[in-house]
């Protein structure tokens, strides 16, 4: 169930995307919508939440279909499979999916600092986890830094 506070962000959010004004946003507008928001749905997520809540086929949206959308969404990323995105992340950089090799830590450190920018002390964190000074960050201790 959405909080008061989210449909309020959602009719401004969905009020910014109708560019035309028409009352309704088509699947373009919704793409830019979820972007806003923060989600990166495909081209086939955005067509399956248009013909879900789509009564009355219209190939648009208008708001209280596009709060069911949005409400469906967030289901949606509150079920996903926490370790399975553990583990995509762990393979991104740089370990396996069977959860063995490592992340270098010199890699985890550019990830956190200069590809998303984060002030935080990545290395710091790295040394409080790395718990058998490897310098190598393997699955678990990989999980025990992204809980952080």
């Amino acid at each position: 169930m959405l909080s008061q506070h989210d449909i309020d962000a959602c009719r401004d959010a969905f009020l910014t995307f109708d560019k035309d004004r028409s009352g309704t946003i088509d699947i373009w507008e919704l793409r830019e919508v979820l972007e806003a928001m923060g989600q990166v749905p495909t081209e086939e997520e955005l067509f399956q939440m248009i013909s879900e809540v789509d009564d009355n086929m219209s190939g648009s949206i208008d708001f209280g279909e596009f709060l069911k959308v949005v409400e469906n969404q967030k289901t949606r990323m509150e079920n996903m499979d926490h370790e399975s995105d553990l583990i995509d992340a762990f393979v991104a950089c740089g370990g396996q999916p069977d959860k063995s090799g490592h992340v270098k830590r010199e890699t985890m450190i550019k990830i956190i600092k200069h590809d998303f920018g984060l002030t935080i002390d990545i290395e710091e964190l790295i040394n409080k986890i790395d718990t058998d000074g490897s310098g190598e960050i393997e699955f678990g201790e990989f999980s025990i830094l992204l809980a952080k």
